[in-house]
């Protein structure tokens, strides 16, 4: 992944362990291979870890995290966003013409969607009071995800596919972690130039 926005340029790398939309885990590091933050999700549960700041949190529910790029979005549907769907559901059933599609979820939000022929997503847009607030698209091997708002651009690509034997072991806390809010706007700040630890 590579991010662009107000705190700078930078990279790192994502692993995502998928048994299932509500049982996984994803690691971030940097690109020497350092631990930047861990979360492992069953149903509605989660531990987040920061081990650059060497804390943690526990959450349940859903919520929405500002402040870090792959946001506005609920931190559970952060499986969703990355493998190329649209990172909400709808309130009410969707209407379609032709490749569009169009609903709005829960809080109110609209999103438009363009879909293929097989009903993969190429691309979606967000709009939040009538104006747009963020867009993704699939172009040749990368998604880019845009926070027009914030002003931050995430792009990525998948370079290794591999199936998962089984559901991933549940991570534990680190001894010398600390706890804290899992709904702080933005993580911990780092002495690395690069950006903070993304979600």
């Amino acid at each position: 992944m590579s991010y662009q926005g107000p705190e700078g340029e930078g990279s790192f790398r994502m692993t995502l362990r998928l048994a299932s939309m509500d049982r996984y885990q994803v690691q971030a590091s940097d690109p020497v291979g350092r631990g930047l933050w861990s979360l492992d999700v069953t149903g509605e549960r989660g531990l987040f870890l920061n081990h650059r700041a060497r804390t943690f949190c526990t959450f349940e529910g859903s919520f929405d995290l500002s402040g870090v790029p792959l946001g506005p979005f609920p931190l559970l549907t952060l499986p969703t966003l990355l493998i190329g769907r649209v990172p909400a559901q709808p309130a009410s059933p969707p209407e379609q013409r032709g490749r569009q599609v169009t609903f709005r979820d829960a809080a109110g939000r609209l999103w438009s969607a363009v879909v293929d022929a097989g009903g993969e997503v190429e691309s979606w847009n967000l709009s939040e009071g009538g104006e747009p607030s963020a867009w993704w698209i699939r172009r040749e091997s990368w998604a880019i995800l845009s926070d027009r708002e914030r002003g931050v651009q995430v792009r990525w690509k998948e370079v290794l596919h591999e199936p998962l034997e089984g559901a991933p072991a549940a991570l534990e806390t680190p001894s010398g972690y600390r706890g804290a809010s899992c709904r702080e706007p933005t993580l911990p700040e780092s002495s690395s130039p690069d950006p903070p630890g993304i979600i």
